[in-house]
């Protein structure tokens, strides 16, 4: 009896397990250009990784051939890149603004498992414009209000005298585009509005206000204050009272000769007439 043994080594498609983001996160905007992402999968020596980023949508290697970088759509940026079994990550820098995808496909000695995609990363690089911040330039307070236009930033910090972004205190833009300046000083104080969006991209308007405070002057009261006399003041009222009573006496005296003056005359007058008679 012979036994016949036939020995087949056949390929297979294999698929990627895992594929993530590393920088930035995935479907929120950034000011960053470069993106970077990591898969695992389980490959061998012999497979190799066929990966490409594209714009706005995703791309399916596996519907095209990715050993033909001249078959691939327009929205594919080349070239299609190709990786050994042992690479696990990659990254690529950008010089447009856009929504990015990440594409990814396992060959397995010709055969290709289904396309692995990420995204979007959304690359905003463009500062909000035109912003603008207005305000009194003249007050004797000190704070005044300002009214803000952000354009389509999503924050705003308002700094005086500095462009120190780092001491920042962002705040959600009011929806009635309405802040307070810090406080002023006495002076020209020149007034930041600094507005981010959500890619993190800021731009800034400036507004000058002078600052006169009033002076404060306190109402002006009376105070009566009980003092004491001092010794010479003591002699002036001791001799002021010598004389008052020294007056007092004389013009008493006076009165009683006035009176008896007068009754010596009464009296003369009526033994006069009595005579007479």
């Amino acid at each position: 009896m012979i036994f016949l043994i036939i020995a087949s080594n056949m390929a297979y498609s294999k698929d990627i397990i895992s594929l993530q983001p590393i920088n930035p996160l995935v479907n929120q905007p950034t000011h960053y250009t470069t993106i970077s992402v990591e898969w695992t999968a389980s490959t061998e020596a012999g497979d190799t990784y066929y990966a490409a980023f594209s714009k706005g949508i995703t791309y399916a290697l596996n519907e095209y051939n990715p050993s033909a970088p001249e078959s691939v759509p327009d929205h594919v940026v080349t070239p299609v890149q190709q990786f050994s079994h042992s690479i696990d990550s990659t990254s690529l820098s950008f010089e447009n603004d856009d929504a990015y995808y990440f594409n990814i496909i396992i060959d397995s000695e010709g055969e290709y498992g289904a396309t692995s995609s990420i995204g979007p990363f959304i690359i905003d690089t463009t500062k909000p414009a035109p912003v603008n911040v207005s305000g009194v330039t003249s007050t004797d307070r000190n704070s005044i209000e300002l009214t803000i236009d952000p354009a389509d930033a999503d924050q705003v910090c308002i700094l005086l005298n500095t462009t120190n972004t780092l001491s920042c205190d962002w705040n959600d833009i009011p929806e009635n585009r309405k802040v307070i300046s810090p406080t002023l000083s006495e002076g020209n104080n020149l007034v930041y509005a600094f507005f981010m969006d959500l890619a993190g991209n800021t731009n800034q308007a400036t507004h000058i206000v002078k600052c006169s405070p009033v002076d404060f002057v306190p109402e002006q009261t009376t105070v009566k204050v009980a003092t004491i006399p001092t010794l010479s003041e003591w002699g002036q009222i001791v001799f002021m009272g010598i004389l008052l009573f020294t007056a007092v006496l004389i013009m008493r005296r006076k009165l009683i000769e006035i009176r008896h003056n007068n009754y010596l005359s009464s009296n003369f007058l009526a033994s006069f007439m009595f005579v007479e008679m």
